[in-house]
């Protein structure tokens, strides 16, 4: 079994383990008061209370226990020995009464049947304590074989009874943990296995996205700076022909052409990123993402005609994550911050991060154009835009690239906003990633 099989394979059984405790150590103290009486006034076997104190005090500390520690080997290893002590105390018993010679056929009757039907109950009920009971039985079942031949017990024909069921009990509890494990095996397996065909139909939907975008892209997106590139070489070719082309028209006409040209690569160059983007296989490795950060902004707010935001970085630490694709989500979400809140009479911009039970969540506010939350579920979907290009320039291939590689890294995804009001955009990164 897996380490992280097994450990989720102990907290299950621990947690059937004292649910199953609680009620075995309340019928065992209650069992072991009512049958030092009976050995007292209906079986006239005395010395016996020595090993029933034994059984009553394993019985509450297990009780007793339970409130001090919870952790799950705790648990099954305290549940062990109280199955452990309650054996103890009838091979005590068994001892006292094969060894007298004074014993009488109904005390010998009693003590085999109470061995006996202790380890019966035992087999049924020890759960996860079943790998411990088969190492204590033995040794406890061999012991008791020792002192009986040392004290010169009689009638074998009881001792070979209970003997015999104790051997059926081990071997049925060895029995019963191994395929309780074998079960737990493949039923992690088996969850695995459609956790694994879940993400599979989820990156082949994501794929399907991504193909529709590209067909969208091809005969809207390009097609848009195309016929523009084409619409002034058209006027730029009369232009020349007729005589009529002055300088200032001709840089007009050429810086259009730059500027649709310009476009179309970008919006190529943000197509090959995202089909590479899962080609090869993610290379985890702790981050420090205030540093990561620090550089990214340099780069984003560096160069003439920026208004460089006001940076609040909070609580960046480190963080599992590949480092190549995080660079692409942090650019795309710092890009996106800066260039939002340019219209803001004083941009701000914060990037931070928080615990979020076992996942780090990072994030990037800024106090800009915002959107309209009715638009959420577009976001992250390729040139998908809800902002008009007069606005703000992009291809809108950003945020799909940051769901892409959030998606690899079996995160999610999301973002809140306002209109006018700022937007925040969150990726959360699981500890653990399958």
């Amino acid at each position: 079994m897996k380490d992280g099989h097994l450990e989720r394979y102990t907290q299950e059984v621990a947690q059937k383990t004292a649910r199953i405790g609680q009620v075995a150590a309340i019928l065992a103290a209650i069992s072991v008061v009512l049958f030092y009486l009976l050995d007292l006034y209906d079986l006239k076997v005395e010395g016996t209370l020595p090993w029933r104190i034994i059984g009553l005090a394993a019985s509450l500390l297990f009780l007793i226990g339970r409130y001090f520690s919870r952790s799950a080997n705790f648990t099954i290893i305290l549940y062990a020995g109280m199955l452990s002590s309650l054996i103890l105390m009838m091979n005590g018993i068994a001892y006292i009464i094969f060894t007298n010679p004074e014993a009488t056929a109904q005390q010998e009757f009693a003590v085999t049947v109470g061995c006996m039907t202790v380890w019966l109950v035992i087999a049924m009920i020890a759960s996860g304590a079943r790998r411990y009971m088969v190492f204590s039985g033995i040794v406890l079942m061999l012991g008791l074989g020792i002192f009986l031949l040392a004290g010169e017990a009689k009638s074998f024909g009881y001792i070979i009874s209970f003997y015999l069921t104790a051997f059926f009990a081990i071997i049925v509890m060895r029995n019963q943990d191994k395929q309780e494990r074998e079960k737990a095996s493949f039923v992690y397996q088996l969850e695995e296995r459609e956790e694994k065909i879940a993400r599979q139909r989820q990156e082949l939907q994501h794929a399907n996205e991504n193909l529709v975008s590209f067909n969208y892209a091809i005969t809207h997106d390009l097609k848009g700076p195309l016929r523009r590139a084409q619409s002034f070489t058209q006027l730029l070719e009369r232009r020349l022909l007729s005589g009529e082309l002055d300088e200032a028209s001709r840089d007009e006409f050429t810086g259009h052409i730059k500027s649709s040209h310009q476009k179309i690569y970008q919006i190529i160059e943000g197509l090959l990123l995202l089909s590479r983007i899962g080609k090869s296989a993610l290379q985890p490795s702790t981050v420090n993402l205030e540093t990561l950060s620090r550089d990214i902004w340099e780069e984003q707010t560096a160069g003439e005609g920026i208004k460089k935001p006001e940076l609040s970085l909070v609580n960046l630490k480190n963080i599992q994550a590949d480092p190549k694709l995080l660079w692409h989500v942090l650019a795309n979400l710092i890009s996106n911050a800066v260039k939002y809140s340019q219209q803001a009479v004083c941009p701000r911009v914060e990037i931070g991060s928080f615990r979020e039970g076992e996942q780090t969540v990072l994030y990037v506010k800024d106090n800009g154009a915002g959107f309209d939350m009715q638009f959420v579920e577009e976001l992250g979907k390729p040139f998908k835009r809800l902002h008009s290009a007069f606005e703000f320039e992009g291809t809108g291939i950003g945020l799909a690239i940051v769901r892409q590689v959030m998606n690899l890294h079996q995160g999610r995804f999301w973002a809140e906003g306002k209109e006018g009001q700022g937007a925040a955009f969150y990726c959360s990164f699981p500890d653990k990633i399958i």
